[in-house]
């Protein structure tokens, strides 16, 4: 029994208890020789939860700063919880910040995908328009380099995807899989070689060290009371559409996939962020299929299994109605039959069953506006 006991992570989290308004703190154990998780009430001391599985729970899903969904609960991982935690995962779950700098979204698309090929997973990802002083601040160690006047003027008021990666050690493999600041002495098939053009349009950016990479996310993904003020989503809230790139297919790194190919079929990405849904938020955003898709419980476990990706989609095509035509692009709700009948599709391409389908987008042309607006605005307060 002690040799089993023993094959166990331990990390600390955190859960804010509404109905308390306190900051309660947990042992979370993870245990993967079956995909198990414990928690122990650290002021109480006593069991919180009992062994359990957790629908899309890996040891991957644990890194310093991440937040889990666990039966009902998001709880944030702060710290590990023994030597032994920290000596086996530090490397393994450190953490970068990157900035994919203005670009079709397309070649963003592949990026993300090179990214996760190279082992960084995202963890984190958001779209948002550069103030003056966003630049100042992400760039104040090239504030004096001769550079920095371009960097200032290509990047201001500009939209770019911010990212958090996960990865054994991100930051060194991040600076790396991009290659030199300028693209013409980067190593070949690093992703400055591959679609950078000079030292100041070389695609993306990312933090020197640990402590930048730190500083970096929080500046970018700020808590709550600042979002509305920094670095604020940019939904248009204008002729467009939702689509969600969901958890498994997250998981399985289809995230740039989704995005080439919405750009190749014709349309545009105005806002983007990465979302836990909770899932009694889940149940009432799928309360129209309530009671007409057998899948509907389903599609609800799955929405709240992880971290999925939600974009606001507007045609390039200004003539035509978003939310039609997007429907048309990511196809049929059952994979298998979009790839016999539609399979240029979204679904075609990414799904896999009914449930884990890759791609939810808004069903009505009236529901699209809603929908994007219950992600943008009210998801995110």
């Amino acid at each position: 029994m002690e040799g089993a006991y023993s094959e166990k992570y331990a990390f600390i989290g955190e859960w804010y208890d509404n109905q308390a308004s306190l900051i309660r703190r947990f042992n979370v154990f993870y245990y993967p020789t079956d995909d198990t998780l414990e928690m122990y009430d650290l002021k109480s001391r006593k069991t919180f939860v009992k062994r359990v599985k957790v629908n899309g729970i890996t040891l991957d899903s644990f890194y310093i700063g991440c937040t889990v969904y666990i039966l009902g609960r998001l709880i944030k991982i702060i710290d590990f919880a023994c030597e032994n935690t920290r000596n086996k995962l530090q490397k393994d779950m450190q953490i970068t910040f990157a900035m994919i700098k203005p670009m079709p979204t397309k070649t963003a698309g592949k990026i993300v995908t090179h990214l996760q090929n190279h082992g960084l997973r995202v963890s984190k990802m958001k779209k948002a328009r550069l103030t003056a002083e966003d630049v100042n601040i992400i760039y104040r160690t090239l504030v004096t380099d001769p550079t920095f006047p371009f960097l200032l003027d290509h990047l201001t008021n500009q939209l770019v995807y911010g990212l958090e990666l996960v990865g054994r050690d991100a930051v060194e493999v991040c600076l790396k899989t991009l290659g030199e600041r300028d693209p013409l002495k980067a190593e070949p098939g690093t992703i400055r070689a591959l679609y950078g053009i000079d030292p100041v349009r070389n695609c993306v950016h990312a933090a020197f060290d640990i402590d930048d990479a730190v500083f970096d996310i929080d500046y970018f993904f700020p808590p709550p009371p600042i979002r509305s003020t920094r670095l604020r989503l940019t939904a248009t809230l204008s002729n467009c559409t939702l689509c969600i790139v969901k958890p498994h297919a997250v998981r399985e790194g289809k995230l740039g996939l989704a995005l080439e190919a919405i750009d190749e079929g014709g349309f545009e990405v105005t806002a983007l962020n990465m979302f836990i849904v909770e899932n009694i938020n889940a149940a009432e955003f799928y309360e129209v299929y309530k009671g007409i898709v057998p899948e509907y419980k389903g599609m609800v476990e799955e929405l709240a299994s992880g971290a999925c990706v939600a974009m606001e989609i507007v045609s390039k095509d200004k003539t035509v109605n978003t939310a039609v035509e997007f429907r048309k692009l990511v196809g049929p709700a059952d994979p298998e039959v979009a790839r016999l009948l539609r399979p240029h599709t979204l679904r075609a391409k990414l799904g896999k069953t009914k449930v884990q389908n890759a791609i939810h987008c808004s069903d009505l042309s009236e529901d699209g506006l809603l929908e994007v607006e219950y992600f943008f605005k009210i998801l995110d307060l």
